[in-house]
């Protein structure tokens, strides 16, 4: 029977012969992306053949048709359509929402001479405050490890809500929202989401910085909406996906803004009037910027002015990242003792369970602000949670001991918002799964 060795991760041997690779990363609780459900509505699952490319199937149609429209070689295969016959390694192209930015920009607007295309997006620069100053009196190695710490919590919010890192400047981070053809509206809510996500990062990153290396982390960020030049930029042998133009450059200059006010987010009037009535603005100021004409109005945000459901659960599920594993546990724990008939249905290792339960769990919170892509994968879910016997009433259990358990664990944090928030999302995606389940 054949064998699929997953690149530098592990080997299933015994595989049915004519079972496609998506199915074969479910039945053995690989996370694998699959947004669309495995209807070849997306290209989340796809896969690199590193070798045995003679023992799967050819492309579908409706692989083909995907194929060609991004350029793809034939080596880079849709997994929910690629059926094993022989021995075959593979590896994983898609393993975040930042990847799965990239390589469509690549495939679809990078072209393969550089040319370039008008988007209009919002645009978002921060950067943290006197950090070269304050950096002075540590290590290389250290500057480089804070560094490094602190790109990986104030990212996360920017991957989550849609947003392209284009590049990291020193201790800046330049990020556009709107490359996926997102409404203004949208771009922009998603750019303020991910603003205040990175204020919350900084705020619970900042004590260990203090401590370990007395330098203190204070966060300013600007936002601005306009039409950008999205294109393969550099030298033939080393081009990259950028954003450039006046847009860029604005946002930038309104970043430098935010020590001269005092304030942590400031907004130009071009994303305000995107979101009418939707933030917690102070008053604006018209402020002179370099290259500009006339002064611009900034205005500081605070917020939304009705609690986000988004940005609730998004920056919860934050704080329980880096205690992932034992969340899962505790979970696991929490509901078998209080429903000890469901212990059947999870037949697999609980360690492993675990680790797919915060996959699933991540793999939601990051698609939130894009339903309708990951639907189908929802619905999926549904069914293979239909044929293990789970019932609607299930789900109910599901939810009282999850929402007892983010209460466990997020303790003040999880305050009567954040929980109307998880309650909502909760139900919305159990709905989801429910609705195919029975249908």
């Amino acid at each position: 029977m054949p064998k699929v060795t997953y690149f530098h991760e592990i080997t299933f041997e015994d595989i049915p012969e004519g079972q496609t690779l998506l199915d074969v990363s479910i039945h053995h609780r690989i996370p694998h992306l699959h947004q669309c459900g495995g209807q070849a509505r997306c290209t989340t699952c796809r896969i690199q053949i590193l070798d045995g490319l003679s023992n799967v199937s050819p492309r579908s149609p409706l692989e083909e048709k995907v194929a060609s429209e991004r350029g793809w070689d034939e080596f880079t295969r849709l997994a929910c359509q690629t059926h094993v016959h022989g021995d075959v390694v593979v590896r994983r192209l898609l393993d975040n929402s930042q990847d799965i930015i990239v390589l469509d920009l690549e495939e679809l607007h990078g072209g393969s001479a550089g040319e370039g295309k008008e988007l209009d997006l919002a645009v978002l620069f921060s950067d943290i405050r006197d950090f070269t100053t304050h950096s002075e009196q540590n290590l290389p190695y250290d500057i480089v490890h804070m560094l490094n710490r602190y790109f990986t919590a104030a990212a996360e919010p920017v991957l989550n809500n849609n947003g392209f890192i284009d590049k990291y400047i020193g201790d800046g981070i330049l990020a556009a929202f709107g490359t996926r053809d997102e409404s203004p509206e949208t771009a922009c809510r998603n750019a303020v989401r991910a603003a205040l996500g990175m204020l919350e990062a900084a705020r619970r990153l900042a004590p260990t910085l203090e401590q370990q290396f007395h330098v203190p982390l204070h966060i300013g960020i600007g936002i601005h909406f306009g039409t950008a030049i999205l294109g393969r930029i550099g030298h033939p042998g080393k081009r990259q996906i950028t954003v450039i133009g006046d847009t860029v450059n604005t946002a930038s200059r309104i970043e430098s803004m935010t020590k001269q006010f005092a304030t942590p987010i400031l907004l130009s009037d071009s994303v305000v009037s995107q979101l009418p009535g939707a933030l917690q603005l102070d008053p604006p100021f018209a402020v002179p910027l370099k290259g500009k004409t006339t002064p611009m109005q900034l205005y500081p945000c605070r917020g939304f002015t009705a609690p986000d459901t988004i940005f609730l659960v998004q920056s919860s599920f934050d704080n329980l990242v880096p205690r992932a594993a034992a969340f899962g546990d505790r979970f696991y724990a929490n509901l078998f003792d209080t429903y000890p008939e469901l212990r059947p249905m999870f037949r697999s290792d609980l360690t492993a369970q675990s680790k797919m339960l915060m996959s699933i769990l991540s793999s939601a919170v990051k698609g939130l602000n894009r339903m309708p892509e990951i639907v189908g994968g929802l619905r999926a879910l549904g069914k293979r949670h239909h044929e293990y016997g789970v019932s609607r009433i299930d789900y109910d259990k599901v939810s009282r001991v999850l929402i007892g358990t983010l209460e466990e664990f997020l303790a003040e944090e999880f305050t009567p918002e954040v929980q109307h928030a998880w309650r909502t999302v909760y139900g919305m995606i159990a709905e989801t799964m429910i609705e195919a389940a029975e249908n």
